[in-house]
């Protein structure tokens, strides 16, 4: 449910913004980071409105339309994915990169691609970054593979983090810790062990 992933703050930068206005707006991104994520981004503004429990004169007081709601996905995808990358924790490097990588699913990447404009290159050239730094420490210290860049590593994310066509968001996710763990593991060189539990990272 759209409810149960609203963060704080959300992209609501005016200062004295009423609570409800910017628990609309929140739910209003959540919901627009997963069609975005599912469906593209020429899903129906009228769709996102719905799937985020307000009206669209809400929505329509919030963005000017939809260049402006892409634009604030791609940023809060970007800001919440860096913000993760700052905190994760300094002991085991494969073990890192497994536990940001589940913060990276769990932001629906997938609604970086095919996103137009400069703000959504910038937005997926920021998550590219945050995920080249704990994917070169693994690198150095001889647990992933060095052919492996973190744009391949953004790619496979993307695709782990939406839903199969006929599967609901709640199933894809109960799905998405194994398969992530599947694909890191996957990422190791072929003489190191992984531990079987990834660091544990809170939500930014």
């Amino acid at each position: 449910m759209v409810a149960d992933r609203v963060q704080p703050g959300c992209g609501m930068r005016r200062r004295g913004a009423r609570a409800d206005a910017v628990r609309n707006r929140c739910r209003i991104l959540a919901a627009a980071r997963d069609l975005f994520a599912q469906l593209g981004p020429d899903v129906s503004l009228d769709r996102i409105a719905r799937l985020a429990g307000v009206s669209n004169a809400t929505l329509y007081r919030h963005y000017d339309g939809r260049e402006e709601l892409l634009a604030d996905v791609a940023d809060s995808i970007a800001t919440a994915v860096s913000a993760a990358e700052s905190q994760v924790p300094g002991s085991d490097p494969f073990m890192e990169l497994r536990g940001f990588l589940q913060v990276v699913a769990r932001e629906r990447p997938a609604a970086l691609f095919g996103l137009p404009g400069q703000a959504a290159d910038s937005a997926r050239a920021r998550v590219v970054a945050a995920i080249r730094r704990p994917l070169g420490r693994a690198q150095r210290a001889g647990q992933v593979r060095n052919d492996v860049s973190a744009g391949e590593v953004l790619a496979v994310m993307a695709q782990l983090g939406r839903p199969l066509p006929g599967v609901t968001w709640q199933v894809a996710d109960e799905m998405e810790p194994r398969l992530l763990h599947l694909f890191v593991d996957g990422l190791a060189v072929p003489d190191y062990a992984a531990p079987s539990q990834p660091v544990a990272m809170a939500h930014p």
